[in-house]
């Protein structure tokens, strides 16, 4: 029987980028600077290990989501981010860089 492995992605975000998200989604909850939610960040990809998942660090850029939601006919919120997370782990599994 195969084991399946819970896999979980997280939007990984750059330094020089995290501003940019900041505007793009003023309505989602940020961490005043981006050292903060790297360290934020990091906890709870080692929390996710400890449980067992198998956590994704899944890199966004602003521009590219914004695009991404423009062509998919999505609003640009915190769900889109989510499913942009997702879709972005899904080509990091796959080796679809």
């Amino acid at each position: 029987m195969q084991q399946q492995i819970q896999a979980a992605a997280l939007p990984w975000f750059e330094e020089d980028d995290y501003a940019s998200f900041r505007e793009v989604l003023p309505a989602r909850s940020w961490h005043p600077t981006f050292g903060e939610w790297e360290a934020a960040a990091q906890q709870t990809f080692e929390r996710l290990q400890h449980q067992g998942i198998r956590p994704i660090k899944a890199k966004v850029r602003s521009a590219n989501f914004v695009e991404w939601c423009r062509r998919t006919g999505r609003d640009v919120d915190t769900q889109a981010l989510v499913a942009y997370g997702n879709e972005a782990a899904a080509r990091h599994v796959l080796g679809d860089h």
